[in-house]
């Protein structure tokens, strides 16, 4: 498919748009999530229920301002990627409307449970939050690496391709479930947990060896294979601590995106 006329006189084409769009949008998303992630490990809830930072409060106050200034940013790209998209209608492939859907409905959802958040009293929020997350991450990464010169005209995922990437989202929001509830001295969602990882990393191996028959870049497989090899590792480590290390929650949550991301980009890029 060719592309259309640039949209500015600085000769820029409508894909390197929709890519450092992608870019931008997902680097942003990482870092909420990042942000979410460690204001949630570091809260404490009091017998009443009330929530408190264990952070001091000028670094808590740091990390929710950057919060808010990324969410902004977002809202403007998923702004920005719809005009784009409009304008580009007649010639925009289906993935990168496809993406650019996904991408306006997270940043919905995110801002409609936004008044939810605070105080984590309700730990299903907190999960759809994060599984939104995570989705609008992928959703900003899939138009990047849908925007990449000859990867729009490819064949469709295969249907084991989306149940691993559909695996790996159950893994993240069973992880998220497990934090969330374990603010409320309820444990049992870990099991759940550690059940949906073990799927997880049967499918997505599975995934990379079917990748390699495929003989797709092995430095993208290699990049998902290191991720998520580390993400059990931090995971097997936490389980037999009994005062869980908030510096390994943190890198271990933080890599389940980025292994989402890679895996993206692994099956993208092949297809």
């Amino acid at each position: 498919m060719q592309e259309t006329a640039p949209l500015s006189s600085t000769g820029i084409g409508p894909r390197t748009w929709f890519r450092r769009i992608g870019a931008l949008g997902a680097l942003l998303a990482l870092i909420i999530l990042g942000a979410s992630i460690l204001l949630r490990l570091t809260s404490v809830l009091d017998p009443q229920g009330h929530a408190s930072s264990t952070l001091a409060a000028p670094l808590e106050q740091a990390i929710r301002l950057l919060h808010r200034l990324c969410a902004s940013g977002v809202a403007l790209l998923a702004l920005c990627a719809v005009v784009l998209c409009w304008k580009q209608r007649k010639a925009a492939p289906p993935r990168i409307t496809q993406a650019v859907l996904w991408i306006v409905a997270a940043t919905l959802i995110l801002a409609l449970i936004g008044p939810l958040t605070p105080g984590y009293r309700l730990a299903g929020v907190t999960v759809v939050n994060v599984l939104c997350g995570v989705l609008l991450l992928l959703s900003f990464w899939w138009l990047r690496e849908s925007a990449a010169p000859g990867s729009v005209a490819g064949p469709p995922l295969e249907a084991f391709s989306w149940v691993a990437m559909v695996a790996l989202l159950l893994q993240v929001g069973t992880g998220a479930a497990a934090s969330a509830w374990a603010m409320h001295a309820v444990h049992w969602p870990a099991r759940v947990h550690l059940a949906s990882a073990l799927l997880c990393l049967i499918l997505v191996g599975v995934v990379l060896l079917d990748q390699r028959s495929k003989r797709a870049p092995d430095g993208r497989r290699w990049v998902v294979g290191l991720l998520l090899s580390g993400q059990f590792l931090l995971g097997y480590l936490l389980m037999w601590q009994e005062q869980r290390s908030i510096t390994l929650s943190f890198f271990h949550a933080m890599l389940a995106p980025l292994l989402a991301g890679a895996l993206v980009s692994l099956l993208r890029r092949q297809s």
